[in-house]
């Protein structure tokens, strides 16, 4: 397996799937990390990165027992780190019509384009980061944490500073053009208010009639559109069913964690 290869496949590959040219080390480095832990997987752990993000697209790409399209895609590419092939010695080599090999081809990268798809192979590509740099002496001290919240706060008060002088400013003019404005105000408002009023009142008589009739209804600028009514769950009733069978926790999925900044005192 060629490392340079893989490397400038996936390139080939993150390019087609994202529009601009894009390749693994730049999409590295637009994860937020401080330089020197970009640098780090820039240059010691993208082998390590590479070979994990493969994995992950292969399991976008795989459903059920069927892998053809990520087997396609790493053969045209060479994300196995092998040279890359032409459409037709891929679907040679996987023993598919190229006709076959062709439209499966399109469906995988259309796949791979749809936003959501585009959105969760960032987030694997940010956890496999994360990975790779909890290894040894990736992991920050957390001292270094509290610094970098002490300038957060600097950086907050600098900006609510420049904010409470635009608004200084703002009032200003708006006090030498008040008058104008309370005018016209007078005027409109009352014009406003009652078209809002007829307006909520027809949307209402909308909602009902839609409701009524169980089913959307669409005309050229606007549309109604009929929800079934949400299901939802009893989630301490259901952890307390998985107790006492687990084998339900199979189908239980639990999300990547994630931090959330807020001030102290608010």
């Amino acid at each position: 397996m060629n490392m340079t290869i893989r490397l400038d496949g996936l390139g080939r590959f993150l390019t087609a799937i994202y529009g601009d040219k894009t390749d693994l080390p730049g999409m590295l480095d637009g994860l937020g990390f401080e330089p020197e832990q970009a640098r780090r997987l820039r240059e010691e752990c993208l082998p390590a990165v590479a070979e994990q993000f493969v994995e992950a697209v292969r399991k976008k790409l795989t459903s059920g027992d069927k892998d053809l399209w990520f087997r396609l895609l790493s053969r045209r590419y060479g994300l196995d780190g092998e040279p890359p092939m032409s459409l037709d010695e891929a679907a040679r080599s996987l023993e598919v019509d190229a006709g076959y090999a062709s439209q499966a081809q399109s469906d995988a990268l259309q796949k791979c384009r749809y936003k959501k798809t585009q959105e969760n192979l960032k987030r694997e590509l940010h956890r496999i980061a994360l990975g790779e740099l909890s290894k040894g002496r990736g992991r920050p001290e957390k001292q270094q944490v509290v610094n970098k919240l002490k300038r957060l706060a600097d950086l907050h008060a600098a900006v609510d500073l420049t904010r409470m002088d635009y608004e200084a400013k703002r009032a200003e003019v708006l006090k030498k053009v008040q008058t104008e404005l309370d005018a016209l105000e007078s005027e409109y408002q009352p014009l406003l208010d009652a078209a809002q009023e007829n307006a909520s009142a027809l949307e209402t008589e909308i909602k009902n009639d839609v409701l009524l009739g169980g089913a959307s209804v669409r005309t050229d600028l606007y549309q109604a559109i009929y929800v079934k009514g949400r299901v939802s769950w009893d989630t301490d009733g259901i952890d307390r069913y998985a107790r006492a069978h687990p084998e339900v926790l199979q189908f239980r999925k639990e999300g990547q964690p994630s931090v959330t900044l807020r001030s102290v005192g608010k």
